[in-house]
């Protein structure tokens, strides 16, 4: 009888077990009640959004080097720098008279020291949809200055076993922060991969440099980096009348 007892008594207690464990397996576990509002990584760094920019990395040739920093500035501005004023981290004798502009853009101008170690002429390609960006941005704060956002491929040529001193313009990629400026040093970050920057870069692609309609180009730019909208059928329209 007692034997008779002690087995009722486990299976009762492998029963309650077996439908705890039924019970159990029915409830959603923690990651599906406490899941986090899912974030648009397109929109990091981007506008007043903090984070890095994402993309797919950009490596300049191995024959082509950066020499020193690059820097900000404002075009044909940066040799007005008052050196008894200047208090910035850089040299103020860095800027030579050989600085050539590639490019377009509105608020953001980059001086960048190009070298070709090789004994004949080269060149470097700087692709659109490159963003560079501010040494001071970090995972929580986008940093001073505005980022730099390259919007069709520059080709700059190289001299033999020489330096060549471009100047990228580039649009603004932060609406409320600071245009780049002499005490300004940025680095290169990711070839973007933001939808709606992509769009704007594959239907600039294979149209002239568009002088003229920089600002309006900056605005669509900004509707999509600092208001999170798509792109309009109006704008995609605009860009796609451009010659």
């Amino acid at each position: 009888m007692k034997k008779n007892l002690n087995f009722i008594g486990i299976l009762c207690v492998a029963i309650t077990l077996f439908f705890a464990s039924c019970q159990k397996d029915n409830l959603p576990t923690p990651t599906d009640t406490n899941k986090p509002v899912p974030t648009n990584n397109y929109l990091a760094g981007l506008g007043n959004t903090p984070g890095f920019p994402s993309g797919r990395p950009f490596v300049l040739p191995n024959n082509v080097s950066i020499l020193g920093d690059i820097r900000g500035g404002q075009m044909y501005k940066s040799t007005e720098v008052d050196k008894d004023k200047y208090t910035g981290p850089f040299p103020i004798n860095m800027i030579p008279k050989s600085w050539v502009a590639y490019g377009t853009g509105t608020y953001v101008n980059l001086y960048i020291k190009f070298f070709n170690s090789l004994p004949t002429p080269s060149s470097v390609t700087i692709p659109g949809g490159l963003i560079f960006i501010d040494s001071l941005d970090t995972d929580s704060s986008n940093g001073m200055y505005q980022k730099g956002f390259i919007l069709q491929d520059i080709t700059i040529p190289l001299p033999a076993m020489d330096t060549a001193f471009a100047i990228l313009q580039a649009y603004c990629l932060n609406h409320t922060l600071a245009p780049s400026s002499y005490n300004a040093v940025y680095f290169i970050g990711p070839i973007t991969n933001n939808p709606n920057l992509d769009s704007i870069v594959s239907i600039m692609a294979p149209k002239q440099l568009p002088i003229g309609q920089e600002y309006d180009i900056q605005s669509i730019i900004w509707n999509v980096t600092d208001y999170g909208q798509n792109l309009t059928a109006q704008e995609v329209q605009y860009l796609n009348s451009l010659p």
